[in-house]
């Protein structure tokens, strides 16, 4: 299941409309069709943000449900933008699960810093096991 497709599952689930999320979020209803039907696959940090508000779900439970075969990590050298840094620190259900970190807390400079220090961190311990 994709993120769009438990977005929109909860979204029916709760009897919330399009219109009304729409309007929390401050877009247009087409845009929270995009997100839900993946034509739209970035969704902003601090929009999915607050849809996992709404929806009352944190977003490493949307991003946990995902299958394996959905999602294969790419490992990058260094994180530039919260964006990029927070969309693989969700995409990693197991370091969401594990972490209990609450991005919701966490300014996009600490966001992009965590990441980064987590690509170290991988950095040393692969060297340990080649």
């Amino acid at each position: 299941m994709t993120i769009g497709e438990k977005l929109k599952q909860l979204r029916t689930a709760q009897n919330i409309s399009v219109d009304f999320m729409a309007k929390k979020l401050g877009v247009s209803r087409t845009t929270i069709y995009r997100y839900e039907d993946s034509s739209i696959e970035k969704i902003p940090i601090n929009i999915f943000d607050r849809m996992c508000c709404i929806l009352g779900v944190a977003p490493s439970e949307i991003m946990s449900n995902m299958q394996t075969s959905d999602y294969t990590p790419t490992i990058p050298d260094h994180f530039s933008n919260p964006q990029e840094a927070m969309e693989f620190l969700l995409k990693i259900p197991t370091l969401a699960a594990y972490g209990g970190y609450d991005p919701a807390k966490m300014s996009e400079q600490t966001i992009t810093d965590f990441a980064n220090e987590i690509l170290n961190q991988f950095e040393l311990v692969s060297y340990k096991y080649k």
